[in-house]
């Protein structure tokens, strides 16, 4: 959802004499240096000027008063969010006499509440950023720990005030959230037009919203009145990679995970302060192989049966992606101005799923994404105490999953622990998404109250559809010839086929309002307070659904969020922030969608029939003996005469409803009310000198009716485990199941609560003398009463559908202590000796650092100990996440040399970064499947190793060249 200072800012201050006299009715000019665009205002009673809404940039602000010398302040850099403070003291004089002072604002922000940082510039283009990717500089801010994505995603298992994922994704303050699970982002973004990243995670002010976790903008860069842009080619060759992390390379060949990235931009004046274009473009190429594991004697042993040898090569996993930016800014006259943008994105992923491991290459599916962003902003200024801000945008994505050029023509043939082909369970699955949305704000500046008002709007038009596929499962290579050959068609371990396209086509809406006033009780003291509500209204159900939760949906009309801030200055160098409030999140619309399209009618929906064999089990199908041939001629018989069984390799366009195993299905609860959470943040920051501060600051994060998921459908135990939970038969009947008519319900409910502590502690260096710092260290404690529902990543059901809170303990995402460090340092020197001066000069270096206690890991085990195939179980007496993986440790760098400049303006320079340069090797995933007997008692530990290959990389080195102008 919108917000009204996402892409703007402001700068406020106090007109005075030289006794610190408020002078009422001066004159303050402030005026955009790149763009020309100016305000004017007039200070209050109190000496007080205010200019909200303002354009990013670098500013002077003039003041002027009848017999006082003027005085200017240049060198004001206002970025995303900021609230800048900037005083002038008028001496007696005359024009001949102004004051001039060269000067960025104070680093404290003294009317600020919230916790949060803004991601300058400087680091965004310089950093080693893994990927590339900018959404990995969410990591990079107070009280957030996560693990980066390497490739252009989102980062993964992202600790927010305890929560997993809950990310409100914004670009220009527009929408950029996919709405399905909390967590995901809408549109990829290329660094080639990111000019700064806002980041606000906890805390913040009613014009905020839809999120009880944190926001995340990211901000696009406009034209200014001076042609600049960039030119860049990064690229990594094979070499320059180390072996994955826990991969074996000596047993299996090193992949090829080149890159070729090719950047441009530029950005000037079509009219010297009225009219500016900016224009960018990005074409990805990068390369993921994954490791087959089908072993030499199997894949020997399926090639003699006719498998082409071709099917067993590498998947050639080569990504190609590209992205468009083109942005106008008009400033139309002094009192209105406007910008429009528009995006487009394009990803061709080759061999995307199911590729490696075990699987050949025709039982992969390729991935296409598309997307594309129309967004327009309107600022118009009535007056210098009463602005308008009216934002809109209209994105849209579509993926799927499609085939690939070695596709199988199907069906999928899976020979359990040996190998997956013949075709893909991956094809036919598409998300689309378009979300036209808008808001309007308007600021009023009345005496010491800037008050704000606003309405936001969002629509969300959604069609999710499912894969179709038909697959085999048989227990072994023999058996899989048994049926290919004929001689038992029928007898496979089971077979599952989709009936119809499961999926579905729906509808949601989200709107809300919010007032919220800045009030100056002191020069020294500001209350920020204001009410926020919100709606998150549900589509429409299905009046045919058998279960009458499916058949309409529940909105929640209760969500109102009051907020209050205080920011009190007991010093020019110290600034105490306490601030709190109720803050709700956006209803996942998988919440909705899961039981439109999994709603039990028979046809429609996920109706996914499988059936198993449970004819011919136990025969030994490799046997030649006349014996084994006459009782597999038998079993083979059987199943034929049951007439539920489709011969191999048939794909079945209908099957008996009464030959169906009862089916599973999924339901919202009724009662459903959205998530929220009680924030409240006590910080305390110092300046430490004019361009240094330190916050020192704790963090109480209370989360309220969190979606948890739950099996609704089990009654009468059968028994009891020692520890108390119930044990239910697997049977589905009158006396096993609260509905006969279904298998399991997995019903979502809302009312899982959980806990976040965290001390936290921030320094901060603004560039000065070449060098920027930003570094935070978060000590925390997360607990929450049940895994999480709906999320991308923790999704699953409660382990004990008697009593959810069996399930209470730390968050998935708990991290006791995590630190890192973001810094560029560019030396300037002024040596005697040019060679020297040259040297040392024109370079620039910068450093990512990111460590953090290893994740949380459940110990679990194969068996469902109470029945319950809905969720994972964990042995006797062994509490959710109780065990860890070890802890993480990314270190990256980037060196960049300037070669020389040209003409004055050219600046061509070379550089090389490394993603996890010492090269630790980071798992996040361990091995927790213990063994237990059928009372859930241990008999053989888990191993707690490492497993699988890491998702976070490791050392990669990229090289590059570039030119500024």
């Amino acid at each position: 959802m919108a917000q009204s200072q996402s892409i703007n800012g402001t700068i406020r201050g106090t007109i005075s004499d030289a006794s610190g006299n408020p002078i009422v009715g001066a004159k303050v000019v402030v005026t955009n240096k790149d763009t020309g665009y100016t305000r004017t205002l007039v200070t209050s009673e109190e000496g007080v000027y205010i200019a909200p809404n303002l354009p990013l940039g670098l500013y002077t602000v003039a003041a002027s008063s009848g017999a006082f010398a003027p005085y200017t302040q240049t060198g004001i850099s206002l970025s995303a969010g900021n609230d800048l403070t900037v005083n002038a003291a008028l001496k007696v004089g005359s024009v001949s006499t102004e004051v001039k002072v060269t000067a960025d604002a104070s680093i404290l922000e003294t009317t600020q509440t919230d916790l949060g940082r803004t991601i300058a510039e400087v680091e965004v283009q310089n950093q080693p950023l893994t990927s590339r990717n900018p959404y990995n500089f969410i990591l990079f801010q107070p009280g957030v720990s996560g693990h980066p994505n390497n490739e252009n995603g989102i980062p993964r298992t992202v600790n927010t005030n305890g929560l997993v994922d809950r990310i409100n994704y914004q670009l220009d303050g527009g929408v950029d959230t996919e709405t399905d699970r909390y967590g995901l982002r809408l549109f990829a973004i290329s660094d080639s037009y990111v000019k700064e990243v806002e980041t606000v995670s906890n805390a913040f002010n009613a014009e905020f919203g839809n999120t009880s976790g944190i926001i995340y903008n990211v901000i696009t860069p406009s034209g200014t009145n001076n042609i600049h842009g960039v030119g860049q080619y990064l690229w990594r060759p094979e070499a320059a990679s180390a072996c994955p992390s826990l991969q074996n390379c000596a047993v299996t060949t090193k992949p090829d995970l080149h890159v070729d990235d090719v950047v441009g931009s530029v950005g000037g004046p079509a009219v010297k302060n009225r009219f500016f274009y900016y224009a960018a473009y990005e074409h990805l190429k990068r390369a993921n192989p994954q490791a087959l594991t089908i072993t030499s004697a199997n894949q020997t042993l399926l090639e003699n049966d006719g498998i082409s040898s071709s099917l067993f090569e590498t998947a050639p996993q080569v990504q190609r992606a590209q992205w468009l930016d083109t942005r106008g800014d008009y400033n139309i006259n002094a009192k209105n101005s406007v910008f429009i943008r528009y995006n487009y994105f394009r990803n061709t992923y080759p061999y995307n799923t199911n590729a490696g491991g075990l699987y050949a290459l025709d039982a992969a599916s390729d991935f296409r994404d598309r997307a594309h962003i129309i967004a327009a902003q309107l600022i118009t200024t009535f007056s210098p105490t009463l602005l308008n801000e009216f934002r809109g945008s209209w994105p849209y994505r579509n993926e799927a999953h499609i085939n690939s050029a070695t596709t199988g023509a199907g069906p999928v043939v899976t020979i359990s622990g040996v190998a997956n082909f013949g075709g893909s369970n991956g094809v036919g699955d598409r998300f689309q998404e378009k979300v036209p949305s808008f808001s309007d704000n308007l600021t009023w500046i009345v005496g010491k109250h800037q008050f704000k008002y606003g309405v936001t709007f969002q629509r969300n038009d959604d069609t999710q559809l499912q894969d179709i596929y038909t697959q085999y499962t048989f227990a072994s290579i023999a058996e899989w010839l048994s049926a290919k050959n004929g001689t038992s068609p029928y007898l496979y371990s089971s077979l599952a086929a989709s009936i119809g396209h499961p999926g579905a086509g729906y509808q949601s809406t989200f709107f809300g309002f919010f007032a919220q006033d800045s009030w100056r009780l002191r020069r020294n003291l500001t209350a920020n307070y204001g009410l926020r509500y919100d709606q998150y209204r549900a589509p429409a159900g299905l009046p045919n659904a058998p279960l009458t939760d499916t058949q309409s949906f529940n909105t929640p009309l209760g969500d109102f969020a009051p907020r209050l801030g205080l920011a009190y200055s007991p010093t020019k160098t110290t600034v105490v922030r306490l601030s709190g409030g109720i803050f709700y999140a956006a209803t996942p619309t998988n919440a909705w969608y899961t039981p439109l399209y999994n709603n039990g009618l028979v046809g429609t929906g996920s109706y996914i029939a499988s059936v198993s064999d449970s004819y011919g089990s136990g025969l030994n199908y490799g046997s030649s003996s006349a014996t084994d041939i006459a009782a597999i001629a038998a079993a083979n018989a059987k199943a034929q005469a049951s007439g539920c069984l489709t011969t191999f390799p048939a794909s079945p366009s209908a099957i008996s409803t009464s030959c169906i195993a009862t089916q599973s299905i999924t339901t919202l609860s009724h009662n459903f009310k959205n998530e929220y959470t009680w924030n409240g943040n006590l910080q305390v920051a110092q300046q430490l000198g004019n361009n240094d501060s330190l916050t020192l600051g704790y963090v109480l994060t209370l989360g309220r009716n969190s979606i948890y998921l739950r099996n609704s459908n089990l009654i009468n135990p059968t028994g009891y485990l020692a520890d108390g939970r119930a044990i239910y038969s697997s049977t589905p009947s009158a006396t096993t199941r609260a509905n006969p008519n279904f298998n399991n319900i997995t019903t979502a409910y809302s009312g899982s609560n959980s806990s976040y502590n965290a001390l936290v502690a921030s320094y901060e260096h603004r560039t000065s003398l070449g060098l920027t710092v930003a570094a935070n260290y978060v000590w925390s404690h997360s607990i929450s009463n049940t895994p999480e529902g709906y999320s991308y990543e923790f999704s699953g059901s409660v382990e004990d559908p008697d009593n959810p809170k069996r399930d209470r303990g730390n968050s998935g995402v708990n991290r006791p202590n995590s630190f890192t460090l973001s810094t560029t340092y560019s030396p300037t020197v002024h040596f005697e000796n040019k060679t020297l001066n040259s040297i040392v000069s024109n370079n620039l270096f910068a450093v990512l650092g990111n460590f953090a206690t290893g994740d949380e890991q459940t110990i679990t085990t194969s068996t469902h100990l109470n029945g319950d195939s809905t969720s994972t179980s964990r042995p006797l007496n062994v509490g959710r996440n109780t065990v860890r993986a070890p802890n993480v440790a990314q270190l990256d760098l980037r060196y960049t040399r300037q070669v020389t400049t040209l003409w004055n303006r050219i600046k061509p320079s070379i550089f090389i970064e490394a993603n996890n340069l010492p090269n630790h090797i980071n798992a996040v995933t361990i091995n927790t499947a213990a063994t237990t007997n059928s009372a859930g008692v241990i008999t053989k530990a888990p191993t707690l190793a490492p497993t699988g290959a890491s998702p976070l990389e490791a050392r990669i080195l990229q090289f590059g060249a570039k030119f500024d102008f």
